[in-house]
């Protein structure tokens, strides 16, 4: 069974991590590059607590067999200012941030990059602010004290991989109308 995310704490006591909290970098959050040549998709966790990013970040390190990179930002400005730069995979974004909240979040994060899948990571349990977010596109609801590290990667993994086929499907789809208009009109 993976680590919990309810309890952020009780594994950076438990050193469970392979850093001290008070050892750590600020200035140097992203998960080590992969020395095995493997690709690496770029995680952008756009999240405002530092206990919850750890996590995070372990849960890549611990379950992601080295195919993550993180990018952590602290808030919205941040996370949209890193969207609009390209080069991410998947965003990983918490609701409640000190520059925004809620589903405004989400409608801003999609403006700027709807191609890129996110994954709402929150503490809010309510069924109302699952539904709101799906209305504005989200790929996932991650509720942080329900889930464990492995079931976190999971859902990155096949987020990622739905979002893929579905840009294979559109293309497919876009390839097939060009050939059924150049036909008609022949």
């Amino acid at each position: 069974m993976g680590t919990r995310l309810q309890r952020p704490i009780d594994l950076l006591r438990r050193n469970d991590l392979p850093i001290a909290l008070n050892e750590l970098d600020l200035d140097c959050l992203l998960v080590a590059p992969a020395t095995t040549g493997i690709h690496q998709e770029c995680v952008l966790l756009i999240e405002d607590n530092v206990e919850a990013m750890l996590l995070v970040r372990y849960s890549l390190q611990a379950y992601g067999d080295g195919r993550y990179r993180l990018n952590w930002v602290e808030g919205l400005s941040e996370g949209l200012e890193q969207l609009s730069k390209g080069g991410v995979d998947i965003v990983l974004l918490d609701l409640g941030l000190p520059d925004s909240s809620g589903t405004c979040s989400l409608a801003s994060v999609r403006e700027t990059a709807p191609e890129v899948p996110v994954l709402v990571l929150t503490g809010n349990t309510r069924e109302e602010t699952c539904f709101a977010a799906a209305a504005y596109g989200m790929d996932d609801y991650l509720v942080k004290d329900q889930l464990s590290g492995a079931q976190l990667v999971r859902a990155i993994r096949s987020s990622i991989r739905a979002n893929r086929l579905q840009k294979r499907q559109n293309a497919i789809d876009d390839g097939l109308i060009k050939r059924l208009h150049w036909n008609a009109g022949a």
